[in-house]
């Protein structure tokens, strides 16, 4: 049996090993997720203070014009709205990562009981190959 036909056999044995995979690329990619989101909320959160004292300044030396709202509102309401989402992206991705790090602690708790029951298994094998009452090692 080839190198392939090898790791495709242990896949089918240990689908357990496929979850682990994935919850390793979860685990070290949800950092990423977070930090964006609250990348995303601070640069959004910057951008409607900028934007809203750049309008009372204009607006102070220019005085104010009522068309100006039609433009004013929907920007402030996008960018409010972005924060709003990015906020809530976050609290899921840290509820939510607590979740995945059990699930991922359980998994790796029952790869090590599934190795420890293959090589206690091994052990036994051992001795019925041996042909004889005596224990290992003697």
């Amino acid at each position: 049996m080839n190198k392939k036909e090898k790791q495709q056999q242990q896949q089918l044995d240990y689908p357990v090993k496929l979850a682990h995979e994935f919850f390793s690329e979860i685990s070290n990619e949800w950092g990423r997720f977070k930090r964006g989101a609250i990348m995303s909320t601070i640069v959004c959160s910057l951008l409607l203070i900028g934007f809203v004292f750049a309008f009372l300044r204009i607006n102070r030396l220019h005085g104010f014009e009522f068309n100006e709202l039609f433009l004013v509102l929907p920007i402030v309401g996008f960018l409010v709205y972005t924060i709003y989402l990015m906020t809530s992206q976050y609290r899921f991705f840290r509820q939510w990562e607590k979740r995945m790090n059990h699930i991922y602690r359980y998994e790796e708790k029952l790869l090590l009981a599934d190795n420890n029951n293959e090589e206690d298994n091994t052990d036994a094998a051992d001795v019925v190959d041996n042909g004889n009452n005596e224990e290992i090692g003697n």
